[in-house]
């Protein structure tokens, strides 16, 4: 009986050097896969499992035995044995979610389903059900927002497709225009110097003609002082001198007073008092009056000739400017026409300059009045035929110049569109262009006394009454098209530029909802936009809701 004792003693003393005082039976969980993620659960189906990080391997047996074996806590996901291990709460009928493995058995409920806490010293009620209600009605109300957020997308796309083909068609037909209209002001150029260069010889006539007109003037006012000497004046002291007229024969009265020597006294006598009495001798008076007849004779017929010769002329260019301005009547609008102008205008200046001419041999006041109306006639001739119109170059030469003015602005005008558009299609608008109608937008949010306007593909500023603050410009879209990122704004005092991130959610329209500075100059704000309604987590919210609805929650027994 003794010895009966004796061994039973010795096989209990055994028993608790094998078996550790932490492995007891309460203590290890009955399911070997306790801890694990379903998705994991193949992963220690074998009977040899190796380590995550590739440390080392283990036995089945040894998975969950609360003996750490691997660093990273590999071989103990259900047990708070390895630091590094993670433990899987299933949560049925709720979320799942991982805790770290030091809390398994620490007498506080983690799960929801009180899975972590299954050695029995603390009773966790399972309250996954409960609390999975609300999950699900608000998972539910997420499904119905992607349905609609989706709905959206698939309608923006669509704007976006046909803004691409509105744009790109624009484009196309900007270039071609543009090409036309550089041709069209290439060819206005040319006409603009060639009316210039007209422009500036009309000018030059102008000034030849007035020129022109100057001299002539100045000769007929030297002719007739000429012609007025000719005249019978007399002087004071031609008078005390009993001088006669000077008569166009004066050398041969100088000649006279040469050869008074073979005079008799008597002759001399009537000679010297016919001086101071300025009577003419008989003979004197003769003499006088043949040469005057003589010289007004021959002055008549030269004048005759002359008024014959002016009448032609002005009848001829009469006749000239009729023909001229029935042909221009009959080719109106046509370039020869201008340039038949032009020319007529330089005949009709040379006609009166020809008459300006003949007109200096015209001595006497009396016949000069007669030209002088010759003059007038022919100018009536050539205001009633309108030969001074309004001048139909410089009227061509506006008309010209305001069309190449007008084309100029209409070229620069679409020069500055194609560059905007050809700048606009370099960007990356997402996978489906889905961030397309986003360009030439801002979107604003005011929080306290700022106002926050993100504007994609260009800046993003922060406005405190009129004072403004760049908080970025335009970088690039990150995490996916989940982010749109702005950097290189102003400088922060003795700190980094400032830079924003935008992160993009699911919504019904696209808003800026939130601006915040979680580190100084650093600025994060969210924006909600149906371009991020994806239907592929449209589905994977489905098949979530559909998993917490399949799932009963699991009784404490079963762990």
């Amino acid at each position: 009986m003794k010895l009966t004792l004796s061994f039973i003693s010795f096989s209990l003393t055994i028993s608790s050097l094998i078996i550790p005082s932490h492995a007891s039976s309460s203590s290890l969980p009955s399911n070997s896969f306790l801890g694990i993620a379903p998705q994991d659960e193949d992963y220690f189906k074998g009977e040899i499992i190796k380590c995550k990080n590739g440390s080392k391997t283990f036995t089945k047996t040894q998975l969950n035995d609360d003996f750490c074996d691997c660093s990273d806590g590999t071989d103990e996901p259900g047990t708070s044995a390895c630091p590094q291990g993670k433990f899987y709460c299933r949560n049925a009928g709720y979320s799942s979610s991982l805790l770290f493995s030091s809390r398994v058995n620490d007498g506080i409920c983690d799960c929801c389903d009180g899975s972590d806490e299954y050695d029995g010293k603390v009773k966790c009620p399972n309250t996954c059900w409960e609390a999975g209600k609300v999950a699900r009605d608000k998972l539910k109300k997420k499904i119905e927002m992607y349905h609609k957020g989706v709905a959206l997308r698939r309608e923006e796309n669509k704007q976006a497709k046909q803004a691409i083909a509105r744009d790109r068609e624009e484009l196309l037909a900007l270039k071609n225009e543009k090409d036309v209209l550089e041709n069209l002001v290439k060819q206005l150029e040319g006409q603009i110097q060639k009316l210039e260069q007209e422009e500036h010889l009309e000018k030059e006539e102008k000034m030849k003609e007035a020129s022109n007109e100057k001299v002539e003037k100045e000769k007929n006012e030297t002719e007739e002082k000429v012609d007025s000497q000719k005249e019978p004046l007399k002087t004071s002291d031609e008078e005390k001198m009993g001088l006669s007229w000077k008569s166009p024969s004066n050398q041969n009265e100088k000649d006279e007073f040469q050869s008074t020597e073979g005079l008799s006294r008597e002759e001399l006598g009537r000679l010297v008092a016919s001086r101071w009495t300025g009577k003419k001798t008989e003979d004197q008076v003769e003499e006088i009056d043949t040469a005057k007849r003589d010289y007004v004779g021959n002055r008549e017929k030269e004048e005759s000739a002359h008024d014959e010769h002016s009448i032609n002329n002005a009848l001829r260019f009469n006749e000239n400017t009729q023909k001229h301005h029935e042909k221009g009547r009959n080719d109106a609008g046509d370039e020869e026409s201008v340039a038949d102008d032009v020319g007529s205008s330089s005949t009709h200046y040379n006609i009166r300059l020809e008459d300006r001419e003949n007109s200096s041999d015209i001595a006497t006041p009396s016949h000069q009045s007669w030209l002088v109306k010759i003059q007038e006639t022919a100018q009536n001739i050539l205001q009633s035929v309108n030969f001074y119109p309004t001048p139909v170059p410089n009227l061509d030469a506006n008309q010209v110049r305001n069309e190449y003015n007008n084309y100029t602005t209409r070229l620069h005008d679409i020069e500055s569109r194609i560059s905007s558009l050809t700048e606009k299609v370099k960007y990356d608008f997402g996978i489906d262009n889905e961030f397309y109608l986003f360009y030439d937008r801002c979107f604003e949010s005011k929080q306290d006394k700022y106002v926050y306007k993100v504007c994609p593909f260009k800046h993003a500023i922060q406005e405190e009454g009129r004072s403004e603050t760049r908080l970025g410009n335009w970088e690039k879209f990150g995490s996916s098209y989940r982010m749109m990122l702005f950097s290189n704004g102003d400088g922060c005092w003795n700190g980094p530029d400032r830079s924003l991130e935008v992160k993009l959610r699911c919504g019904l329209k696209t808003e800026l909802t939130s601006v915040d500075e979680p580190s100084r100059c650093e600025y994060v704000a969210l924006m909600y936009t149906p371009a991020l309604c994806l239907e592929e987590k449209l589905k994977e919210l489905k098949q979530k809701l559909e998993s917490m609805n399949r799932e009963q929650p699991w009784s404490h027994d079963e762990l």
